[in-house]
């Protein structure tokens, strides 16, 4: 526990000149590439998979990621900027063996992001609706794990010093979002071992291994939770200390949820505190959160 208290003691005192500083490496890729692999992975039909987006401060549609040939930043096509502006388009090629279905790809909130292409194999005779009805539920999957157009670009890793592998931490962060699908962001905060600072471990939008900034520590440190509105309007976040079962203090816990003018904030926060301590339920202790386990099908897309 004194290492712990020390350590966030250190974190506020450092954490304006590190805390948001991402992978730089040349070999990162980005979340969205991140995202893609983990749908391929589940989804062996797909022949590719590709995310269009503007870059923030950008109003140039490019290719964010792709798991075919298309290179990272050309130009998208077409039916990709049509996706974009929420045009949906089911096209087989001109061999007849592969179909295309662009969609426009959306947020946690809802609000459009980009475009999702996805290609399939394709034979005469087969049903174009299931291709279609396939591809929606791929993008809907994907929309539970993006917080907006610029957590696209996002490098991934976020942190080159961060676990890798897949955690207990990102196990609860997916079977949480499942169980409560009002949760549109979820990120859970902790130490990993040998470390002394906190980050996010898990994650329903990437950034993990982001060290935690100045609010994220004051209430881990001080207990006062952060509640606030984002600058949209549509999304109310309440931040939490975080325990293991057995009480002990082990960092803190984002969750957001969607918000319009008028809701009860007080109610909001209630519900996040009840999941909080059912997510409380199931942590052993903070160096289980790091702990590597068999990656579930991140991937329920299928469903």
């Amino acid at each position: 526990m004194r290492r712990w208290l020390t350590a966030c003691c250190l974190i506020l005192a450092v954490v304006p000149a590190v805390a948001t500083t991402p992978a730089t490496s040349s070999s990162s890729g980005t979340y969205a590439l991140a995202l893609l692999q983990q749908i391929s992975k589940a989804h062996p039909e797909l022949l590719s998979a590709t995310i269009s987006a503007a870059a923030p401060k950008s109003t140039s549609v490019v290719v964010v990621a792709s798991t075919g040939q298309t290179a990272r930043g050309t130009p998208a096509d077409a039916a990709d900027i049509a996706a974009a502006h929420d045009h949906t388009t089911t096209k087989v090629d001109a061999s007849g063996t592969r179909v295309d279905v662009d969609l426009p790809l959306h947020d946690v909130s809802g609000d459009t992001v980009g475009a999702l292409r996805l290609t399939y194999a394709y034979h005469h005779g087969a049903n174009v609706t299931d291709v279609s009805q396939s591809a929606t539920r791929i993008r809907d999957w994907l929309q539970r794990r993006i917080s907006h157009a610029g957590n696209l670009f996002d490098p991934d890793p976020y942190d080159t010093d961060a676990p890798q592998a897949f955690t207990y931490a990102q196990q609860l962060v997916d079977e949480l979002i499942e169980a409560h699908p009002e949760i549109e962001i979820l990120a859970i905060h902790a130490t990993p071992p040998d470390s002394d600072y906190n980050i996010i471990a898990g994650s329903n939008i990437g950034r993990l291994g982001k060290k935690a900034d100045n609010d994220d520590m004051r209430c881990v440190f001080t207990g006062k939770p952060n509640l606030e509105v984002n600058s949209t309007g549509k999304r109310f976040e309440s931040e939490m200390q975080l325990h293991d079962r057995s009480g002990q203090l082990i960092g803190a816990v984002g969750i957001v949820v969607a918000y319009k003018k008028g809701d009860d904030q007080q109610a909001l926060f209630n519900h996040a505190t009840q999941i909080r301590t059912e997510l409380e339920k199931r942590i052993p202790d903070s160096d289980s959160l790091f702990r590597s386990v068999a990656a579930s099908s991140a991937q329920d897309s299928r469903r």
